[in-house]
C-alpha cells in the first residue's frame, strides 16, 4: 500500500476525489455538488479545505475547517468541520497529518482553541481525537429549521 506523502490545500479539481470521502463520512455528495461548495467558500479566509495524498497522488483523506469570531470572545476559535480518511487507509497517519495542518492554520489565524463535533456512534473517532489531546468539555445541541429531526451523521 502506498504511504502518505503530503497534505495540501484542496482545489476545485479535487471534487471527484472528495465526493466519495464525504459519502464515507455520511454526507453523500456528487463531484458537482462539491465543486459548487468550493465556489461558495472560495476566497473566504475563514474556511479551508485540505486533502492528504499518498505517494501516487491519490487523495486518501479530507479535512475542513472554519474560524469563528464570536462576540463573547477576544480571540477567534477554529472548528474542524469535517475529517475523513478513506476506510482502506485509516491508521496510516493521514488523519493525524490532516489534524496537524488544521491546527497550524488555526494558530496562524490567531485562534487559542479548536473544536470538533463527532456523532455519538463514531466511537473510533472519539478515541482518535482523545489521543490527539481533545477532550469533551461541552454538549452540543442542534435543530433543523425545516421541522425534521436532526440526523446523526
Amino acid at each position: 500500500m502506498p504511504t502518505l506523502l503530503a497534505t495540501r490545500r484542496a482545489v476545485p479539481g479535487d471534487a471527484p476525489a472528495i465526493a466519495p470521502l464525504l459519502g464515507q463520512l455520511g454526507y453523500p455528495s456528487t463531484p458537482d455538488q462539491v465543486a459548487a461548495r468550493f465556489a461558495r467558500i472560495a476566497g473566504r479566509g475563514d474556511d479551508a479545505v485540505w486533502v492528504a495524498e499518498d505517494e501516487t497522488g491519490t487523495v486518501v483523506g479530507l479535512a475542513t475547517g472554519h474560524v469563528h469570531r464570536p462576540l463573547e470572545r477576544d480571540l477567534p476559535l477554529a472548528q474542524l468541520t469535517a475529517l475523513v480518511v478513506d476506510a482502506s487507509r485509516r491508521g496510516t497517519g493521514a488523519g493525524r497529518a490532516l489534524v496537524a495542518v488544521f491546527e497550524e492554520w488555526a494558530r496562524a489565524a490567531g485562534c487559542d482553541r479548536v473544536t470538533v463535533s463527532s456523532a455519538f456512534r463514531r466511537t473510533g473517532a472519539h478515541a482518535f481525537y482523545e489521543r490527539l489531546g481533545y477532550g469533551q468539555r461541552s454538549k452540543k445541541f442542534d435543530k433543523t429549521l425545516d421541522g425534521e429531526p436532526p440526523q446523526d451523521s
